[in-house]
């Protein structure tokens, strides 16, 4: 094992030159494995969230800061400012949600003053009497104590009069004064920042602290800023959470900065957990950050998830995506006690409202006796050796998160020599919605005869295969569904007229579509492959395997090719010189002996052919399908990539599934093992059937790539390179 592996995990605090050498350093899923010990040694699986309203009385700012989306010019057509009638009528309108919190921060602006936010204080106290107010950035106190004639003790001994009980994090961004200067330069300086919050936490007032980041800093101020709360934290003890912000640049006028990629955010908030050791809570806010990625978090450090945050405004003008929300206490609490963690209803003084349920004690006790052959199964993946069905279910069901991790991006770095990232240009295109087979779990299919059905000419398919060789496409990959009125002499006309016009690898055709097109053709499977790879086929995808169980197949695809089928077209393919892809789309409801008896059908076949190039898992999505799932987590498919790279140690690559997972997890995928993005898709419809839709562009990715710390390097179907980039130096090797 590594030697962050072999340290003792314990409180020892650490220093910020080790801080820092974390940060660059250490291995992401050994981070978020040291960060996991001490939340679970501080609170079990207790994990805390709120019930809040978020109340911006305005958003005209003179601060004008170049991060921030929100702020407004007064005047504009979208400038607004609340007078205490209309946010009384606000605040009546809440009476019946039983907050526990309610969040009042506005802009900086001459219309409002110290004497308005006393008033709206009070109405607050009145009329919400039970939610915790929480109020005012450090920045307002301290333009409100100014404005006013007052010191800021003065100031907050008011506020605190007049209703307000804690004091939120916002306006910290980042100390570090260069990069200060550039994202928010007329707002108070870190040093003014932590006396309002020391001054406040003098008067009994608790606070949070943030740190914005994913824009313009360094390390070294992710580091220095994090510090300087420690160091505040040893004097009053005020702090009751931290929470790392990552920056949303929609909307925002700060120039070359693209947003914190998931692998950052998960370094970020581990680091955090370990370093600031004399803070209680790591929180994150779920309107922040995409679902998926949320549900990784709680096992690199968190225990606070945020909140409801009812009308919430910053984020939301900054790009942050509706889904991530939750609206009710219900659905939170569901969340995450669905993820395996026993969801707590607090404020943010992490006080429970006397009506909600009492929340579980932090269990601290020793965790209990790992299944049996777990720690056997990581020391045979760990040396790289073959892994059995059972090693394999023991490591899916029994090893922690970060052990697979770690191990996984081991045995990647040693399977794919050097340090690249790689990726392909391509299109996918969907030739027909038609199909027989009707899967259970497909949204985009329909019967034939349908009035939605629709399929593509020849000539149309061409010329969106044209125009995606010239948008810079190496690859296209053509498929549609079992559609009885498109037969192989149709393929071969499609595949012959796009050669004619552009030179592109056709990676086209699942088993499925390949073995439908042999029957109804009356020849055999090699035959097809032969007459398609003449009419200029290069390879195949390894769509259509779904779960390579028949038990399985007969509840979500009984209709479709068999398990021996799907495999035993990719040998034939295999025979021919054509290379494939496999792929799984897992969460269909197997066990996960069933994904591992998946894995190992792949790796048999490899171990005769050697012609599959790369393997995808996707976790399914659920959503206006015909199978009640409960979609799988961005816990589970980072477990699926890991063991994916351990168990098939003889299929060169692995590639991470942003289509269907997103993004910040096909990132953290990069260092859990995959080495490869995959392709970035100019077209894709079959997943977005299903209300999944994500999107990103070469840039992005390549961002992404480097901020990984792998080298982005475009590749042909076959992996050869096609142009390689740098990378991200502060990531590490």
């Amino acid at each position: 094992m590594s030697n962050l592996k072999q340290q003792a995990w314990g409180q020892a605090r650490i220093t910020a030159e080790e801080a820092l050498e974390l940060l660059r350093r250490a291995d992401t899923a050994e981070l978020m494995g040291r960060a996991d010990a001490r939340r679970r040694a501080l609170h079990g699986r207790t994990t805390y969230f709120t019930h809040s309203l978020n109340l911006n009385p305005t958003n005209i700012c003179e601060n004008r800061c170049e991060l921030c989306a929100f702020w407004r010019e007064a005047g504009s057509e979208e400038a607004y400012f609340l007078t205490l009638g209309e946010a009384r009528l606000r605040l009546e309108a809440a009476r019946a949600l039983g907050l526990t919190e309610l969040h009042i921060v506005g802009g900086i602006q001459p219309q409002i003053d110290l004497a308005y936010y006393e008033a709206l204080f009070s109405l607050a106290r009145e009329i919400l009497p039970s939610a915790l107010r929480q109020g005012l950035t450090a920045v307002e106190i301290h333009y409100l104590a100014r404005k006013a004639g007052v010191d800021v003790r003065t100031a907050l001994l008011r506020l605190q009069a007049a209703g307000l009980d804690a004091v939120p994090g916002g306006g910290a961004e980042i100390f570090g004064a260069g990069t200060r200067a550039r994202i928010c330069s007329k707002k108070i300086d870190a040093a003014e920042w932590l006396e309002v919050h020391g001054q406040a936490h003098g008067l009994g007032l608790p606070s949070n602290a943030t740190m914005l980041f994913g824009h313009l800093e360094s390390d070294e101020d992710i580091v220095d800023h994090l510090s300087r709360l420690r160091d505040l934290q040893d004097l009053t003890g005020g702090f009751q959470a931290f929470i790392p912000l990552p920056f949303q640049p929609g909307g925002t006028r700060l120039a070359g900065a693209a947003g914190a990629g998931g692998y950052r955010i998960a370094r970020v908030a581990a680091l955090a957990r370990i370093f600031l050791d004399n803070i209680p809570h790591v929180r994150v806010l779920v309107n922040y950050m995409d679902r998926k990625l949320l549900q990784v978090l709680l096992h690199a450090g968190v225990d606070d998830i945020g909140g409801t945050s009812l009308d919430e405004r910053i984020a939301r003008a900054a790009g942050a995506g509706a889904d991530g929300r939750f609206r009710t206490v219900g659905d939170m609490s569901a969340f995450i006690a669905g993820l395996g963690f026993e969801p707590c209803l607090v404020n943010s003084r992490y006080a429970r409202p006397a009506e909600a349920a009492a929340c579980a004690a932090p269990a601290l006790a020793l965790p209990p006796p790992r299944r049996a052959g777990v720690d056997a199964a990581l020391a045979r993946a760990w040396e790289g050796q073959r892994l059995t069905a059972a090693e394999s279910v023991a490591l899916l069901d029994g090893a922690d998160l970060w052990e697979l991790g770690a191990a996984a991006h081991r045995r990647r770095r040693s399977q794919v020599p050097g340090d690249r990232g790689t990726f392909v240009v391509d299109r996918n295109l969907n030739l027909t919605n038609v199909c027989e087979a009707g899967c259970r779990f497909c949204a985009f299919h329909v019967a034939p005869g349908s009035e939605r059905a629709f399929t593509l000419t020849v000539d149309e398919v061409v010329e969106k295969v044209v125009e995606a060789v010239r948008q810079g496409a190496t690859q296209v990959l053509v498929q549609g569904g079992l559609n009885p009125e498109l037969h192989i002499d149709f393929y071969e006309r499609m595949l012959r007229a796009i050669k004619r016009r552009v030179e592109v690898c056709l990676h086209s055709l699942s088993p499925a579509e390949v073995q439908y097109l042999a029957r109804r053709s009356g020849i055999p499977v090699r035959a097809a492959l032969e007459r398609l790879r003449a009419a200029g086929l290069d390879s195949l995808p390894g769509g259509g395997a779904e779960i390579l169980v028949d038990a399985v197949r007969r509840v979500v695809s009984p209709r479709k090719i068999s398990a021996d089928d799907w495999l035993g077209v990719m040998e034939t393919a295999h025979g021919l010189g054509l290379k494939t892809t496999a792929t799984m789309v897992y969460g269909l409801g197997e066990t996960s002996a069933q994904r591992v008896e998946h894995l190992l059908r792949v790796r048999a076949l490899q171990d005769r052919t050697g012609g599959f190039t790369a393997f995808i898992p996707w976790s399914f999505s659920p959503h206006r399908t015909q199978l009640p799932c409960e979609p799988a987590t961005g816990a589970d498919y980072l477990r699926m990539i890991a063991l994916s790279r351990l168990v098939l140690d003889n299929v060169p690559h692995l590639q991470a599934g942003w289509v269907t997972e997103g993004p910040d997890l096909a990132q953290m995928a990069l260092v859990f093992g995959a080495d490869d993005w995959g392709g970035i898709l100019m077209e894709e419809q079959v997943v977005r059937a299903t209300g999944t839709a994500y999107d990103v562009g070469i840039g992005r990715v390549t961002a992404l790539i480097a901020e990984a710390g792998f080298t982005p390097v475009q590749r042909t179907t076959q992996y050869a390179p096609v142009r390689v980039g740098a990378r991200d130096a502060r990531a590490p090797a």
